[in-house]
């Protein structure tokens, strides 16, 4: 029995691969892509507040270090907005908090639910950890920024149905095309 032709083989293979990325893929792209996750809300954290309705918590940096003389606002929603820089361990204070309340830095954006001890949940936390996001390579060996964005572009495009009916559609018509061929009559 001969082998298939070298089209054949290499269609085969790219559904092969196609096949096995897909299910990983889709899992991948399943987060927001970065310019949707600016407009899509903050993550929410239930606090409960001290003495004098105070907030406390800790800016730290994407490693866990503590990020002093950080400057940290804060906006509620009523509109009021207060700012405090950090101490020696990232710590901060805000007093008078109630309500929900934005809490940012340049690198990290958080959203707080405060409650009072009495009427807290018992999920609730009695500070608040807000962690500066910063670039974060993942992984046994970053291959750069550039070399990140092709993986990333190509992620997208195989957890595209599209792509991912096309290249089904290939591998099915390129075996039926080769076969058409070569239903040649024999010389007579």
């Amino acid at each position: 029995m001969s082998q298939p032709p070298l089209i054949v083989r290499a269609a085969f293979h790219l559904v092969a691969i196609s096949v096995a990325l897909g299910p990983s893929v889709a899992t991948a792209t399943e987060k927001a892509p970065v310019a949707v996750a600016e407009q899509l809300a903050p993550p929410t954290v239930d606090v409960v507040l001290h003495h004098d309705r105070l907030l406390i918590g800790q800016l730290v940096g994407a490693g866990g270090k503590p990020a002093a003389e950080t400057k940290v606002r804060i906006t509620l929603a009523d509109g009021r907005e207060a700012e405090a820089t950090t101490n020696a361990e990232g710590g901060f204070a805000f007093e008078g908090v109630k309500g929900l309340a934005r809490l940012e830095s340049d690198k990290s954006l958080l959203v707080t639910r405060c409650w009072t001890k009495e009427a807290a949940p018992p999920s609730a936390t009695p500070a608040v950890l807000l962690v500066e996001e910063g670039a974060v390579a993942r992984g046994q060996r970053y291959a750069g920024s550039g070399a990140q964005g092709f993986v990333t572009q190509s992620k997208r495009l195989f957890a595209n149905p599209l792509f991912v009916a096309g290249v089904i559609g290939t591998a099915v018509a390129i075996p039926v095309a080769i076969h058409n061929s070569d239903d040649d009559d024999p010389a007579s």
